[in-house]
């Protein structure tokens, strides 16, 4: 739908339609006054044509309609819509948080205070952002598809790294990179040659 509108009418101006009534149908404004530009457009306005209209104004106008509201335009919009969508539930079911072991005791970490997980004698454990190491029960292979690929990456076999830990990165030899993080950690962080174009890639998302 579009909507051919005179702004002066004869019991007073169309903006005052649009404080009554709410609509998102785009219109064209016509008018023989240029004072009323800048409102026009603050009102969904395709475009705003002075009196007397020229024809090639009014299709310049049209052909604006026509590659704003196209079907191909309606689909780009709806295929974003859905991956918004489709963004915000995986969102949902990333995990938010981990039960962890401190000797004794259980501990619940909140997914945005972990730094990195980690490998050691074949142990999976978490580093907090403050410095603290916790045992948890999850694999590798586990954690990896539960938590969000937006802030963390899995740099080789041994440790899953939080985006915010990363300090600096080392071009090193045969195309390898060496990562240094906060908190430090046990041994160095090295990541293959086949795995540091998806890591260099991820950083720069």
């Amino acid at each position: 739908d579009l909507i051919f509108m005179d702004i002066e009418l004869g019991d007073g101006q169309s903006f005052d339609i649009y404080e009554k009534v709410q609509t998102d149908i785009p219109v064209i404004f016509i008018t023989a006054y240029k004072e009323h530009a800048l409102k026009a457009f603050k009102l969904n306005s395709i475009d705003y044509l002075l009196k007397p209209v020229d024809k090639q104004e009014l299709f310049n106008a049209l052909e604006k309609y026509r590659k704003v509201h196209s079907p191909s335009t309606r689909v780009a919009g709806n295929v974003v819509d859905i991956l918004k969508k489709i963004q915000a539930k995986h969102a949902d079911t990333y995990r938010k948080r981990y039960l962890a072991k401190s000797g004794t005791r259980l501990i619940s970490v909140d997914i945005n205070d972990i730094a990195y997980f980690y490998i050691k004698d074949r142990m999976q454990f978490i580093k907090t952002k403050n410095d603290k190491d916790y045992i948890i029960d999850w694999r590798m292979d586990e954690i990896e598809p539960d938590i969000d690929p937006e802030k963390f990456f899995r740099v080789n076999r041994q440790f899953i790294l939080g985006y915010n830990t990363i300090k600096k990165v080392h071009t090193w030899f045969n195309g390898k990179l060496k990562v240094e993080v906060a908190p430090v950690p046990h041994e160095e962080i090295v990541i293959g040659r086949l795995r540091a174009g998806e890591f260099k890639k991820w950083l720069g998302e």
